[in-house]
């Protein structure tokens, strides 16, 4: 079947213009409720169950989730799907089990707002958070990126206007409702969001069932073009048990290392609220994953021919469904992707200019003139993700995996910090230093590369990081032991 569809640019705008315009009335009515510093950033440590649940989730799951990983799929088959299953089911649950009760009581106890509030404090040192603010300017600045190009891959497929456009309307509302409403604003229009992308991917799989002509009948046909695409380790295969495994451990482990994820424990209001958030939020993950790839996979028999593999969602939706349903659902694409966008800029413009400015070039500011300058700086760096957006420099998946894995590397002092009490500022600091170095070599040198014996680069790089944090601790003075009695004792209360 040829994928050539005429666009329907009418009812996608007026779908598109409803969603966004409700996107934006929920930014201004938050932006009313929200006073205070803990407001903007954590929404001051009172979120429930329900949204907490959903906003961990749709924070999570992101444009790769809904574009980049099913046009993976496209090229490889039932294989592909191996990967983010088991990572759906526990990258949830690892980080709630290892940390997450720890940054409640914390956060709770000692008002901490930020991955860097939590890193300087435990290390007694505020050049933590700067490392961390810069880390997060490097990697997350793409990661948003990859959020935005998807906007304009689905703009391009049901307008046939060029891509830029798309990215530029989608960057300008997530910056309106995050520059006005914070956190709040993120976490409300994350539940809206979350419920539109797990209808989605429901949607998407039933459309491409019928488009495939039933399992029975897809199944045959991917037989009758490459019967790689029925096997481990799919076509080309891509999926050797190495990367295979890494690739499991990366979406279910790494999650720690993330900043916009790990601040979603702050926004918690007790661990029973956390522990009902794990379960609702890892259900929405891992209903909305294996159906959204599974479409993917079906995608194979029916559509062939199309400009980019990431196009497939929505061309599925665009062929399966009249024009304004399938902008209906499409709305839960934009979703995923303005989800982690908010999310990620919220926590990004935190560490700019609490964790950067506040903290370390200017002491003396207050938190009114902080949270002025919070608006004004999630404008700027809206525009830097505007910019990258446009210029497109990768894939969505690509982009999506290169920001992940840097940031991944924060699960070092993250897990240190927490269980290891002669762990020291130094050691946390020289372990990010060589974690990232390790991960850029065995990730772009060659001879490097082959030294990792089909692993992710995420894993030499970790163990690297983890060997230097405990012979670095050990040479160098740990923190007071009052700040060590702060972040173990606090828990035998």
């Amino acid at each position: 079947m040829g994928a050539a569809v005429q666009p329907s640019p009418g009812p996608f705008y007026t779908v598109l213009i409803i969603y966004l315009g409700v996107m934006a009335f929920i930014g201004w009515y938050a932006s009313r409720k929200t006073s205070s510093l803990g407001d903007f950033f954590v929404l001051s440590g009172k979120a429930g169950a329900i949204v907490s649940g959903i906003a961990y989730f749709s924070t999570q799951f992101s444009m790769g989730t809904f574009l980049g990983t099913p046009g993976t799929i496209y090229g490889v088959g039932y294989a592909g799907m191996a990967i983010s299953i088991p990572g759906a089911v526990f990258c949830m649950i690892l980080p709630a089990i290892l940390m997450g009760r720890k940054l409640v009581t914390l956060g709770h106890e000692y008002g901490f707002l930020t991955m860097a509030d939590y890193l300087s404090d435990r290390y007694h040192s505020k050049k933590m958070g700067g490392i961390l603010g810069v880390m997060m300017l490097f990697f997350l600045i793409p990661m948003m990126g990859a959020q935005i190009i998807g906007a304009g891959v689905i703009v391009h497929v049901f307008t046939g206007l060029p891509e830029w456009v798309g990215v530029v309307g989608m960057g300008i509302v997530v910056i309106l409702y995050c520059m006005t409403g914070g956190m709040k604003g993120a976490m409300m229009t994350d539940v809206i969001q979350g419920s539109l992308m797990i209808a989605t991917a429901v949607v998407t799989f039933v459309v491409s069932i019928v488009m495939g002509g039933g399992f029975e009948n897809i199944n045959n046909t991917l037989q009758g073009m490459n019967e790689a695409y029925l096997t481990f380790p799919g076509a080309n295969g891509y999926m050797p048990w190495a990367y295979y495994v890494s690739n499991i451990v990366l979406w279910a482990f790494f999650t720690m290392g993330q900043p916009h994820l790990f601040t979603k424990f702050f926004t918690m209001k007790d661990h029973k609220t956390m522990f009902k958030a794990i379960f609702l939020g890892t259900a929405g993950m891992l209903v909305s994953a294996t159906l959204i790839e599974w479409a993917g996979v079906n995608g194979i028999a029916s559509i062939q021919g199309i400009e980019k593999a990431d196009q497939i969602v929505p061309m599925i939706l665009q062929r399966g469904l009249n024009p304004f349903l399938a902008s209906i659902f499409i709305a839960g694409i934009v979703a995923a992707g303005m989800s982690t966008i908010d999310g990620i800029l919220v926590t990004t413009t935190g560490a700019v200019t609490r964790d950067i400015y506040q903290k370390i070039i200017n002491k003396k500011a207050d938190d009114n003139s902080v949270m002025k300058m919070s608006k004004v700086v999630t404008v700027l760096i809206g525009i830097i993700v505007i910019c990258f957006g446009v210029f497109q420099p990768g894939s969505i998946f690509e982009i999506n995996l290169f920001a992940f894995s840097g940031m991944a590397i924060f699960v070092v002092p993250v897990l240190f910090g927490m269980y290891w009490k002669k762990s020291t500022a130094t050691g946390a600091i020289a372990s990010i230093v060589v974690g990232v170095i390790a991960l850029l070599a065995f990730t772009l040198v060659p001879e490097v590369k082959a030294l990792a014996f089909g692993f992710h680069a995420l894993f030499p790089a970790t163990i690297l990081g983890s060997v230097t944090m405990i012979i670095t601790s050990l040479l160098t003075q740990k923190p007071p032991q009052e700040t060590i009695d702060r972040h173990f004792l606090v828990f035998n209360k």
